[in-house]
């Protein structure tokens, strides 16, 4: 079974829904969380990804996420044919079950090359906002440029984790990186 949903314009829409001048905090924050939420439809997961027919697509917050409130508004939603829940957690046990989502805080980014070897997980979908995310093991990383946010998209590491990003999400990214190797700092 393939999980997708085209909502091509709303994404679009967000995008471009920070103007510099109106830029607030919780405005970002809303945009994060909706940013997520849309990745969500542009996803496609084996169907060997869930544990059966009617299982639900579980999104992990690993850490500090300013924007969880908005985005656990979405909680129950469906997508598809499948219900969006959520796990929130700020150790490796807390998210060891299994995530098809998975939004990594700033807190937790130093973690991240021991995350990806601890949890293991195949058919993940990582979402950060960390300037080299993408750059080492991250799928979709968020991010503020001058005048909104936008996001970049490791195309590799999605195919690794054994997803495939519908093309319409891909058109809307700011680069689409193609490198799988961490960087050596």
């Amino acid at each position: 079974m393939v999980i997708r949903l085209h909502l091509l314009g709303p994404l679009a829409l967000l995008l471009g829904a920070l103007p510099s001048h109106a830029a607030n905090a919780e405005a970002q924050q809303q945009v994060k969380a909706q940013f997520i939420y849309n990745f969500v439809n542009y996803v496609e997961w084996p169907s060997d990804a869930f544990e059966g027919p009617n299982s639900s697509i579980k999104l992990c917050l690993y850490g500090d996420v300013p924007f969880a409130a908005y985005l656990l508004s979405f909680s129950g939603s469906i997508v598809g044919q499948r219900e969006l829940t959520f796990i929130i957690g700020n150790t490796i046990n807390d998210i060891y079950s299994g995530c098809h989502i998975l939004y990594v805080g700033d807190d937790k980014r130093i973690d991240l090359p021991t995350l990806w070897s601890q949890i293991q997980y195949v058919y993940v979908l990582s979402v950060g906002e960390r300037e080299g995310f993408t750059d080492n093991g991250g799928i979709i990383n968020i991010l503020r440029t001058k005048d909104r946010l936008e996001f970049d998209v490791n195309i590799n590491n999605a195919l690794s984790n054994g997803l495939f990003l519908d093309s319409d999400l891909l058109a809307l990214a700011r680069t689409i990186k193609r490198n799988t190797a961490p960087k050596n700092d």
